[in-house]
C-alpha cells in the first residue's frame, strides 16, 4: 500500500513489490499489508510479513518460512493460535533483522512507564525500520484478547502543543535534559489486518497498561536503540558544551543557551556509511555554505558502517524549519559499554566547529576542536523515500 500524500505524513521508507495482474506485472512502491485467517497465520505473523518485507526479498517471506523458524524456537505449536514473544524473537533472528523487544507481562504500571512503548515505536520508525505493538483488548466482554500491528510511519504537526507545554508546565526540573523529536508526533501510521492499511494511531491512544510487547526493529548492523543513543547523546552534549560556546556566532550562542535551560531537540536516526556522507556533502548552511570537503574526507575515515545520527536543534527551528544546530554521530555497529566512556562517540558538528575526542580521563573526555565551515542551521535528514 503506497504511502498517504499528507503533508504531516512521514513514512521513512518503503519497497517495491512486483505484482501481476492479468499477464501483466507491474512494480508497486510501498509497505505490505497482509490479513490474517486464522489458519496458518495470525496477527502477529501478517505483522511480521508487512516489516520483514523492508528488509529481505519477498521471495523469502513466506508464511510457511515463519512457521518453521518460529517451531525451531518452541517445537510444533497451532499458527491460529498467533505466536509467543520467544517465536517472534527467533524469527527476526533467522532472518537476520535486529531487534530491541520488551515484554511488559507481568511488569507494575510505573515499570511499565519508565520504559514507554511509545519511545521505542517511534525509535524505530524514524530509522525506518518498523516496529510492532502488542496490546491486550479491554472491555467487559474481553476474555485475555491481545493483538500486534505494525508501525512504519508517523505524522509530524509543526503546531503541536505537548513540545512547549510538557517543559513549561509540567516537566520542570533536573529529569528533563532535552526534548525528543517524538514530541511533535502525533499519531503513528500502521496497518491493521482487522480493519486496513496506513491509519494513523494517536501516539498515547494504547494506554501503558494495555501495552503487552513492543519491538523496535533496527536497521542492519545496529546493534542497539535508538533510545540509548538519544540517552548518550545528550549526556555527550553536556560534556561538550563549554567548549562550544563563541559569542561572534549567534546560532551557537542560541544552542548553548537552549540547552542550558534543557529545552534543546534531540532526533536520532540510524544510516549506512553512504547515507550519512551523503547527507553530510548534501548539506547547505542558510547562506548556501557547505561542508569542506577536507572535513568530509577526514570524517569519511572515522564514519562507522552504520551510525546513529543525533541531530541537535532548538525548539522553533526544528518544527518550523525542518533545520538543526549540529549532530553528534555515534558508532551503531558496537554495543555501548555500561560505563560513561565514550566508546560509540565519532565526532560531533556544530556551526564552525567538529569536535574529536581526545580522550577520557576519570569520566571527563577532553575534546579536540577543528573548523567547520557551515556556520547556521542546516536541513534535519530526511529519507529519498519519506
Amino acid at each position: 500500500m503506497p504511502k498517504s500524500q499528507h503533508q504531516h505524513h512521514y513514512v521513512p521508507y518503503y519497497a517495491s513489490h512486483e505484482v501481476a495482474i492479468g499477464d501483466r506485472r507491474r512494480t508497486v512502491a510501498g509497505v505490505l499489508y497482509c490479513q490474517q485467517n486464522g489458519l496458518n497465520k495470525a496477527c502477529a505473523h501478517v505483522a511480521l510479513r508487512s516489516l520483514l518485507a523492508l528488509h529481505v526479498p519477498d521471495t523469502r517471506v513466506t508464511y510457511s518460512s515463519l512457521n518453521r523458524a518460529a517451531s525451531k524456537a518452541t517445537g510444533p505449536s497451532n499458527p491460529a493460535e498467533g505466536l509467543s514473544v520467544q517465536q517472534i524473537e527467533k524469527i527476526l533472528t533467522e532472518f537476520g533483522v535486529g531487534y530491541r523487544d520488551i515484554d511488559y507481562t507481568g511488569m507494575s504500571l510505573p515499570e511499565r512507564r519508565k520504559l514507554d512503548y511509545q519511545k521505542f515505536v517511534y525509535a524505530g520508525i524514524e530509522s525506518g525500520a518498523g516496529a510492532m505493538l502488542g496490546f491486550r483488548f479491554t472491555g467487559p466482554k474481553a476474555k485475555d484478547e491481545h493483538h500486534i500491528v505494525p508501525f512504519f510511519g508517523h505524522t509530524f504537526n509543526r503546531d503541536t502543543w505537548v513540545s512547549e507545554a510538557d517543559v513549561g508546565y509540567f516537566r520542570v526540573g533536573e529529569r528533563t535534559r532535552y526534548t525528543p523529536s517524538e514530541a511533535w508526533c502525533s499519531s503513528f501510521i500502521g496497518h491493521d489486518d482487522n480493519f486496513g492499511p496506513n491509519f494513523c494511531v494517536p501516539r498515547l491512544y494504547v494506554h501503558a497498561k494495555q501495552a503487552e510487547y513492543v519491538v523496535e526493529l533496527l536497521r542492519p548492523d545496529v546493534r542497539y536503540s535508538g533510545v540509548v543513543a538519544e540517552a548518550a547523546a545528550v549526556d555527550y552534549l553536556y560534556s561538550i558544551l563549554g567548549q562550544i560556546n563563541d559569542p561572534a556566532n549567534p546560532w551557537l550562542r542560541r544552542l548553548v543557551e537552549y540547552t542550558s535551560q534543557q529545552k534543546v531537540v534531540l532526533r536520532a536516526v540510524s544510516l549506512q556509511k553512504e547515507e550519512y556522507l551523503a547527507h553530510l556533502r548534501e548539506g547547505r548552511d542558510w547562506k548556501r555554505h557547505r561542508e569542506l570537503n577536507g572535513l568530509c574526507s577526514l570524517l569519511e575515515r572515522l564514519v562507522a558502517k552504520t551510525v546513529w545520527l543525533v541531530e541537535v536543534s532548538i525548539p522553533q527551528l526544528f518544527p518550523a524549519n525542518l533545520r538543526k544546530l549540529g549532530e553528534i554521530v555515534l558508532d551503531a555497529s558496537r554495543a555501548p559499554t555500561s560505563k560513561r566512556d565514550f566508546s560509540t562517540f565519532l565526532f560531533a558538528r556544530f556551526p564552525g566547529r567538529t569536535m574529536l575526542l581526545r580522550g577520557v580521563n576519570g569520566g571527563k573526555p577532553s575534546f579536540l576542536t577543528g573548523p567547520s565551515h557551515i556556520l547556521s542551521h542546516t536541513q534535519l535528514y530526511r529519507s529519498r523515500s519519506g
